[in-house]
């Protein structure tokens, strides 16, 4: 068992506890199996999260500033809000065009949040007590474990040959 989540990485990033990264020359088919899934995995959440970031500002920010729950709810908002800007902007009447480049985000709109005075609407600014900085940098320490990254990227090979197994019988 881990805590933590963990975040699907490539070789630029260092080897911390919380990237898991492909692994670079596969030897076992084990190994291939879990480069190729993790490898495709990692291209689908790239491609998702660049459509959120050139939308919204928000998806751009730390995340470890947020706790998992508020990380959930604003991924859910952001992805529900995306789901339906993209139905309200579909056009029935036309002829669908396709769009060889996914990741062409010339055509995105910016929504800016107004009010009925067609004013910008002024958050406040996020404050945190000292108890919250404190967990934040215990946490951030954590990460940084080298060790725990080569042991999770063996539990996950593991378990991701195990569900093939399964799969193939």
């Amino acid at each position: 068992m881990y805590d933590g989540l963990y975040y699907l990485a490539d070789d630029i990033y260092p080897r911390w506890s919380t990237f898991v990264k492909t692994v670079p020359r596969q030897r076992s088919a084990k190994e291939k199996h879990f480069a190729s899934y993790q490898e495709g995995c990692r291209k689908d959440v790239e491609r998702c999260f660049g459509i959120l970031q050139a939308r919204w500002a928000i998806v751009m920010g730390a995340a470890i500033l947020f706790d998992v729950e508020s990380l959930r709810s604003i991924m859910m908002a952001c992805i529900i809000l995306h789901n339906m800007i993209v139905e309200d902007e579909y056009d029935y009447e036309v002829v669908d065009e396709y769009e060889p480049d996914t990741m062409n985000n010339s055509i995105t709109h910016m929504y800016c949040a107004h009010d009925a005075t067609d004013e910008l609407v002024q958050h406040e600014p996020l404050e945190r007590d000292v108890c919250y900085n404190e967990s934040l940098i215990q946490r951030y320490i954590a990460f940084q474990r080298p060790d725990m990254h080569n042991a999770r990227q063996n539990d996950l090979i593991e378990h991701q040959w195990a569900l093939k197994q399964v799969e193939d019988n």
